[in-house]
């Protein structure tokens, strides 16, 4: 007799929580004693027994795949896309976790920072700026290289449901100077999100999480798919301008960090038109990163499970001219 729902999500949720923290904070400990040049092999290990554990995530990964990719990818491509994939996630655990590398003089060193100029002059107009990133290349050292550097972030998060992987998480923002703010209850996360932005900060928001209620649907590689709100109702509140930030990993473990200039879109003074047309525009950047260097997207996250028809979300794909 196999295992019901409930039992499968406490093994996971549970025991199996357990153990992968367990091994990790092993992993971790390893990392400690390992030198920095050490870092791309032990990481590519890791991420292949990740592929070759992943479980359900594997079938998800690659129909995520077709989606969004289409038919001219066929399945072995699909297959050599994730197993990068999986192996750049290794990587990014061993530099996340390795004490040295996540020094200021060794971020300056590997993580290079292009548009620098664009946050810098957002900044200047005393607005605070929000950054919209995706879950792309080693996103969080996205924060580790601002952050280290004094500028004044802080990122909105939604908790992983076992409490010590969060605390250690919350930690490791801390040590590089990222503020942590939750996404529940919504009307907290919306009062720090403005008193940092009041206060000429920086809020990063991730534009490809799944929304579990309301949001806007908006087109993602052809799927209408919830997106988030925040961003642009908080800039349209604040004024703060809303930069694309992107962090791609260009070799072995050498990155550059993106900044793209502001977005920038007419208004027409209907505010849900123009937040929609906001949030079209932040997701058609993150879709044109990601198509450009599809091996650096989490296409294990299951952004297109609440996807609609068109009919349904009542709008017209829109004209990519437009």
């Amino acid at each position: 007799m196999g295992l019901s729902r409930d039992q499968k999500k406490w093994l996971k949720r549970g025991p199996g929580a357990w153990s992968a923290w367990v091994g990790l904070a092993c992993y971790v400990g390893l990392l400690r004693v390992i030198p920095t040049e050490w870092i791309p092999g032990v990481g590519r290990r890791l991420g292949r027994v990740m592929y070759r554990f992943m479980g359900n995530r594997h079938r998800i990964a690659l129909e995520n795949l077709r989606l969004a990719l289409g038919p001219r990818l066929d399945p072995a491509a699909r297959r050599r896309i994730l197993k990068t994939l999986m192996e750049s996630l290794g990587i990014t655990v061993a530099e996340l976790g390795h004490p040295k590398y996540l020094r200021l003089e060794s971020l300056r060193r590997f993580v290079a920072i292009q548009g620098l100029a664009h946050l810098d002059n957002a900044l200047r107009q005393g607005r605070g700026a929000i950054l919209v990133s995706a879950h792309f290349g080693n996103f969080p050292l996205l924060l580790a290289r601002l952050g280290l550097e004094g500028y004044r972030l802080g990122v909105i998060i939604r908790d992983p449901r076992h409490r010590p992987a969060a605390r250690f998480l919350d930690g490791w923002r801390a040590r590089v100077g990222v503020a942590t703010l939750r996404d529940k209850p919504r009307w907290a996360s919306v009062k720090e999100a403005l008193a940092l932005l009041h206060s000429n900060g920086i809020l990063v928001v991730h534009i490809d999480v799944n929304v579990s209620h309301g949001g806007d649907f908006v087109p993602f590689f052809g799927q209408w798919v919830p997106t988030f709100r925040g961003p642009t109702l908080l800039s349209l509140r604040t004024g703060a301008p809303l930069l694309p930030a992107f962090i791609r990993r260009i070799h072995s473990i050498n990155h550059r960090l993106t900044i793209h200039p502001p977005l920038s879109m007419a208004t027409t003074g209907d505010r849900e038109e123009d937040t929609w047309r906001l949030l079209w525009g932040l997701t058609q950047a993150a879709e044109a990163v990601i198509r450009e260097h599809p091996e650096q997207w989490w296409w294990i996250h299951r952004r297109f499970r609440k996807a609609r028809p068109a009919h349904e979300v009542g709008r017209p794909l829109p004209d990519p001219g437009s």
